[in-house]
């Protein structure tokens, strides 16, 4: 099996319906790191431990703690694993599962990156670091993210292999009357909105229906706060914003003054975001921390 198709094997990887980003980041973190000449291998406690766990809190679900360790080792139990781990024979497993302690890993000063054959295919054949990155970053994150992490991981930007519904945008901007649920805003130019975008509640990447009851129209502002967790909704169908929101008055303004107030609904009850959208956003999205 090639390299691509074996990593495509674990990228969609989650528990259930929760979003478990922690594999396809540990690796887009390990590929830009070799895009920039990294050797193979990574030391966890000085290169992966506060790296990783950065990239979880900034593009993870907020959870009460974060482990970089998971995916880490996790990677090389894989079935057609192309990872590989150095001095983790010593490591002594958890009692719940099979994995480390975090202070093990560290104590034996346990090594991880991509096996001697899949690193020698990633070195000399650049494309290919290109084609893997863009595929794990297409799959795990909705558009407004994507462009982010391109360049957050200074990868080259791909959009070739995006897939959308073309009636999920006209049915959601026509339900909410072409403005934003959140703000109002309703910039058209001859009756083209400029600015007004149809946002997933329940991301698409996790089986989020392309229907009107799991969309919403929002600013270009408020779509990326709502795909970022920095607003979400509540059950009232009133917006909430995450106590981590920090800026000035145009935050203020933009943000904050909206918390608890009812956004703009369509007409039809139906057409409305529905329950289990939201908690699906409100769990594995919103930044309640």
């Amino acid at each position: 099996m090639e390299l691509f198709d074996k990593i495509q094997t674990i990228s969609r990887w989650r528990r259930g319906d929760q979003r478990a980003p922690h594999k396809p980041l540990m690796l887009l973190y390990a590929l830009s790191q070799y895009k920039q000449g990294h050797e193979r291998l990574f030391q966890f406690e000085n290169e992966v431990d506060q790296q990783v766990k950065d990239l979880l809190v900034q593009y993870g679900p907020s959870r009460k703690a974060y482990h970089p360790e998971y995916p880490f080792w996790r990677l090389a139990n894989e079935k057609d694993s192309f990872w590989e781990l150095k001095n983790g024979e010593e490591c002594i497993p958890r009692k719940s599962n099979t994995d480390p302690k975090k202070s093990e890993l560290i104590k034996y000063n346990v090594m991880a990156g991509f096996d001697a054959t899949s690193y020698q295919s990633l070195i000399s054949n650049p494309e290919l670091i290109e084609k893997i990155a863009s595929k794990l970053i297409q799959d795990n994150f909705p558009n407004t993210l994507q462009e982010e992490l391109f360049v957050r991981f200074d990868f080259e930007v791909d959009t070739s292999t995006k897939q959308r519904d073309p009636n999920f945008r006209k049915n959601v901007l026509r339900a909410y009357n072409y403005r934003c649920a959140v703000c109002g805003f309703d910039l058209a130019l001859d009756t083209v909105p400029v600015g007004i975008e149809a946002a997933h509640i329940k991301w698409k990447q996790y089986s989020g229906p392309c229907e009107v009851s799991n969309g919403i129209a929002l600013c270009s502002i408020h779509h990326k706060a709502l795909d970022r967790g920095a607003i979400t909704l509540d059950y009232g169908l009133k917006v909430k914003v995450s106590p981590a929101v920090t800026g000035g008055e145009l935050v203020n303004r933009l943000i904050r003054d909206f918390d608890n107030k009812a956004i703009r609904l369509p007409r039809d009850s139906y057409l409305q975001p529905a329950e289990s959208m939201i908690e699906w956003h409100v769990k594995e999205v919103f930044q309640s921390r």
